[in-house]
């Protein structure tokens, strides 16, 4: 891939003494760009990634529950990457035994987390 500044379109602009060499460059330039990184109007780019709460909620817990047993020890959740973003294993609402439970845990967030009303 060549990649075009904008200073070597300038500068190949003042060596043409061409005014349009310099927006059709940078024309080209932009297009090469934006063709890196397609517009995602009303999409997100068909990323490994979900929008309703419920899809959402199972992704979260499926990264906090580290052996796939459907059930969050704190110490799974400590381990996990959502730790960083719930302040406490406690929030999470762990039942009596001390775990977090993928159908609580996905009722909980669903309240919790309504759909968007631009998504529904």
């Amino acid at each position: 891939m060549i990649l075009i500044t904008a200073l070597d379109v300038t500068v190949i602009a003042k060596h043409f003494g061409l005014v349009f060499m310099k927006n059709v460059m940078l024309a080209a330039f932009a297009y090469a760009l934006f063709a890196q990184f397609p517009a995602q109007a009303g999409n997100c780019g068909g990323g490994a990634h979900a929008h309703n709460p419920q899809e959402m909620a199972s992704k979260f817990f499926d990264q906090m529950d580290l052996n796939g047993d459907a059930t969050v020890t704190k110490a799974e959740f400590e381990a996990s990457p959502v730790a960083k973003a719930v302040k406490s294993f406690d929030s999470l609402q762990p039942n009596e035994s001390g775990l977090v439970t993928k159908k609580t845990f996905i009722e909980t967030f669903v309240k919790t987390h309504p759909m968007p009303k631009n998504e529904v």
